[in-house]
């Protein structure tokens, strides 16, 4: 532990109503927010449609949130006794997963912005990179980055022993912290910096540039390329996707001023002024967490009806069935080895005008388990190199699933 020395005064009585008021709002985000995320992680992983690109990068962005809001409690306990009493292994931990969110939100943020990007401005070539196995990669390779980013703080996170001067009876009291313990003065200025800018700056920037990119192509994309319900569908993705990007910014922003002011002013002292901006800006990223599932429910209308078949005990099935049929679904493969997908009828992925379709079926080319999906060509062959047969009326029968062929000629 280390000790320093009594150049500090103890935060005044009189900024008990400031703390309580954090205290309450503290707890109703954790509340909120761990139970909204939970609810987001269960309706993804138990229903089949809900299991698209776009949707498990949300469920790695409620994990991060998760991550981030059970850090709360401690956070709470601490500000009511004015002291970090859990130790310096529980001090570690908290700070790690504390700063996780900040680098992974923000990277996932970037790779659904990415991924919209992929399936509105290269639609043909999308299929190829929108799969699970590559989904999958991509979310590894978030999550082993943002650890990679933290590792000054597994480093330098200690819980410190430190003293201050009672303004009330002006005794000598003494109080521990948990903090990043820098060995030399301009190590935290460093350290705000680096943090700022591989976990904020850098990823908005990309975002932005993805962005604008998707919303030129879907102003300039016209009805001869691609149907009403496509365009209707892309817009509702990319909205969904843009305002969670948006909250982001409105959230984390104010602190990040607030960090950048700090460590360039010649001030050290903080005022109560500083402080309780201090406290609000905090406040306010720690909301971020909180805010996304609300988004999910009133944006989307498969999120809004799988929350409250959820929360009303339905069946899986009956869930599934008020669900609209999504592109982008994740193949599941029965028993007997072949995938079990959702018929398609006519030329549309989308059943009933959906709006919420997602681009790019997550098959590969090769897999022979595509055959439920509804196929256009230019002469009546056989998938995968099959001796070719004579198909009544225009369909074949394969593992108990019917292709259709529509042929040009």
């Amino acid at each position: 532990m280390n000790d320093t020395a009594v150049n500090v005064t103890c935060l005044p009585a009189g900024q008990s109503a400031v703390f309580i008021f954090q205290e309450i709002l503290y707890a109703l985000i954790c509340f909120i927010g761990l139970v909204g995320n939970t609810l987001v992680i269960y309706v993804v992983l138990r229903f089949s449609k809900m299991q698209t690109v776009t949707n498990m990068y949300i469920v790695n962005l409620a994990i991060a949130d998760e991550l981030f809001l059970i850090g709360i409690p401690f956070l709470i306990v601490t500000i009511v006794k004015r002291s970090w009493i859990f130790g310096d292994i529980a001090c570690k931990a908290y700070l790690i997963l504390t700063s996780l969110n900040q680098f992974t939100s923000s990277l996932f943020l970037f790779i659904m912005s990415a991924d919209r990007y992929i399936a509105v401005c290269h639609p043909i070539s999308s299929p190829k990179w929108r799969t699970p196995f590559i989904s999958r990669i991509v979310s590894m390779a978030a999550w082993l980055c943002s650890l990679l980013l933290m590792i000054p703080i597994l480093l330098f996170a200690k819980e410190v022993t430190w003293h201050c001067l009672d303004p009330n009876s002006d005794e000598i009291m003494e109080s521990k912290s948990c903090i990043i313990d820098w060995q030399t003065s301009k190590s935290p200025k460093a350290f705000t910096l680096y943090t700022f800018v591989f976990s904020f700056l850098i990823p908005l920037c990309l975002i932005l540039v993805f962005y604008c990119l998707v919303l030129r192509k879907l102003k300039t994309v016209g009805p001869q390329n691609k149907s009403k319900e496509k365009k209707k569908s892309h817009r509702k993705v990319t909205n969904l996707v843009l305002t969670v990007v948006t909250v982001y910014i409105i959230c984390w922003t104010p602190y990040w001023i607030l960090q950048i002011t700090l460590i360039f002013s010649s001030n050290t002292e903080s005022g109560s002024f500083v402080l309780t901006i201090h406290l609000l800006a905090s406040c306010l990223n720690y909301s971020n967490s909180a805010m996304n599932p609300i988004l999910y429910a009133f944006l989307s209308d498969n999120f809004k009806k799988s929350f409250l078949k959820a929360c009303t005990c339905a069946a899986g099935k009956d869930i599934n069935a008020t669900l609209h049929m999504e592109n982008s679904v994740f193949p599941r493969r029965n028993k007997q080895g072949s995938t079990k997908c959702r018929q398609a009828r006519g030329t549309s992925i989308c059943p009933n005008n959906d709006d919420e379709c997602d681009l790019g079926p997550l098959v590969s080319k090769g897999d022979p388990s595509t055959s439920a999906i509804t196929m256009t060509t230019m002469t009546s062959r056989s998938v995968n190199n099959e001796k070719e047969t004579t198909p009544p009326k225009d369909m074949i029968v394969k593992n108990g699933l019917a292709i259709t062929f529509s042929s040009n000629l």
